[in-house]
């Protein structure tokens, strides 16, 4: 969670528009999204997740977890920021771009 607000900071604004609440950056609605689809979850689960782990919400510096609203529309409105299929694709580009992963350049072969 905390690689993926890191990353979401250094490629997106912190809020979407000076008009919004400015309660929860684009980076960390981001990283909550990561988690949600990572663990297969409903937008409710992920925040009751979220919410109960107070060291997740430390990490990525909230106080609270975002409410289930605030995540479906922060899922409509990241993608359109950066198209991707889902959060996850949107997170591995991110990583490959920053040589997180260390993937080697040759695949891997399977012997008998």
């Amino acid at each position: 969670m905390r690689e993926a607000q890191r990353l979401a900071s250094q490629r997106w604004p912190t809020y979407i528009s000076r008009f919004s609440r400015h309660e929860f950056t684009l980076p960390q609605l981001f990283a909550c999204l990561v988690v949600r689809e990572m663990l297969r979850l409903s937008y409710r689960k992920a925040e009751q997740l979220v919410g109960d782990c107070e060291n997740w919400l430390r990490d990525v510096g909230l106080r609270r977890a975002p409410d289930h609203n605030t995540l479906w529309r922060g899922m409509g409105v990241i993608p359109r920021t950066r198209p991707a299929n889902r959060m996850l694709d949107l997170l591995a580009e991110m990583f490959a771009q920053q040589r997180l992963l260390k993937l080697c350049v040759r695949p891997l072969r399977i012997g008998s």
